[in-house]
């Protein structure tokens, strides 16, 4: 299963208002550029978000009762990529951005 997300800036700044994080590397492209990354960063969890709505479309109603995401953010995922997530059968996540494995994982049922 997989699903390609088009990340936007303004999909960064309105997670950014719901969850409070105000770091500049995710709002400022100049910044961002300086610190050595091709654009502004989307957050980290709401990448591990996308994930998770891959284990819920995979599991069901289950995901709700015995889901368990585990997900490690290795690389950005800047405005004008498109965030591809995928999950497969054994429970294995991967997300590619820019060109490059972003985010690796797993989404699993717990008894």
């Amino acid at each position: 299963m997989k699903r390609d997300i088009p990340i936007t800036q303004n999909m960064i700044d309105g997670y950014g208002r719901i969850n409070g994080d105000n770091d500049i590397i995710h709002y400022d492209h100049d910044y961002a550029l300086k610190r050595g990354f091709r654009g502004t960063l989307l957050h980290g969890p709401h990448m591990t978000a996308f994930a998770a709505e891959l284990g819920a479309r995979y599991y069901g109603t289950e995901w709700l009762k015995r889901g368990h995401i585990h997900t490690k953010w290795v690389g950005p995922s800047c405005p004008g990529d498109i965030f591809s997530v995928a999950l497969d059968e054994s429970g294995t996540l991967e997300a590619v951005s820019g060109g490059e494995v972003v985010l690796v994982g797993s989404a699993t049922l717990h008894d």
